[in-house]
């Protein structure tokens, strides 16, 4: 029989633990504390996280009190507390909504909370609205959100093992093996990995960052980001800017359930193009001529092969 403390348990104590910190009390005790189970430095990162929702303050991409010993100051233990008994309950009382696309369509969702999501091809979401917390799975595929503006309710994004947190701005998540990329074109928000929670990312408008779920922020790709490429799906569009081909027919795939495959010698010819995401016939044609390929179909597969 498992003996340890339930999760729930470890939420309150470390409500508990940002409460006293919170009215400057002594902090002795705390690392044997976070030494005694894996789990006890989540959940005061958590803990931390919701407080700063509540309290209405910036995040911060430094590291967290548990590491750098700063007091932290304003917002009341009281609410910290009961957000996190709040938190707990609305997860597993809560019913989610959910949602899903099929191959190559898009579908926009008003939710309780008056945000817009838009999710992209091929995706499932469980949305769940409740009076403290907004919460959104992101099972699989694309969805891009504009989040209403809510400082008393937290709007997290759960991509595999990454969170995604905003108040009020607009980004996009994507979930891939391993990983998440998010592209932000409002405001800001921030992310972090429950597999590794000791640091915080802040992603500002015009940023795009690719999130591993076993390292978090401490190896995440960031990157400037062009906004009308990399949301182009939106409008039903693909925009090529030097991706290489293997790339594009992969991108184009997840559109189309007429699959395009590439010849390895092709694999890394750069291209560059704008097209419709369901004209994978159009940029079949289009690559071969780029590239000195020709194209061969057979059915429903579509194959670009070196030409004579």
């Amino acid at each position: 029989m498992d003996e340890r403390p339930s999760a729930a348990a470890i939420d309150a104590a470390a409500a508990a633990w940002v409460a006293r910190l919170d009215r400057g009390g002594p902090d002795a005790g705390l690392d044997a504390w976070l030494d005694a189970d894996p789990r006890h430095r989540g959940a005061l990162i958590r803990a931390q996280a919701l407080w700063t929702s509540l309290s209405g303050l910036p995040a911060a991409a430094a590291e967290p009190p548990v590491m750098s010993r700063r007091r932290w100051l304003a917002g009341t233990a009281g609410l910290v507390a009961a957000g996190i008994a709040g938190f707990g309950w609305w997860i597993q009382h809560d019913a989610a909504q959910a949602f899903a696309t099929a191959i190559g369509e898009r579908r926009p969702a008003r939710l309780a909370d008056g945000s817009t999501m838009l999710l992209n091809t091929d995706s499932r979401s469980r949305v769940a609205i409740a009076g403290d917390a907004r919460r959104v799975m992101l099972d699989s595929g694309e969805a891009w959100f504009q989040v209403a503006h809510d400082t008393t309710r937290p709007f997290v994004v759960e991509a595999g093992a990454v969170r995604v947190q905003a108040v009020g701005t607009a980004f996009s998540v994507r979930r891939l093996a391993g990983r998440a990329q998010v592209v932000v074109n409002e405001g800001r928000v921030r992310v972090w990995s429950v597999d590794a929670p000791a640091r915080f990312l802040n992603l500002t408008a015009g940023s795009r960052a690719v999130v591993r779920d076993d390292r978090g922020a401490d190896e995440a790709q960031v990157a400037p980001a062009r906004i009308d490429e990399a949301l182009a799906w939106r409008r039903g569009e693909i925009v090529l800017d030097g991706m290489t081909l293997g790339d594009a027919a992969a991108e184009f795939n997840r559109y189309n359930r007429q699959q395009l495959s590439v010849e390895a010698g092709l694999a890394d010819r750069r291209i560059v193009g704008w097209f419709r995401t369901d004209d994978v016939d159009g940029f079949a044609r289009s690559a071969a001529a780029m590239t000195d390929a020709r194209v061969e179909r057979d059915g429903e597969a579509i194959r670009l092969l070196r030409g004579n």
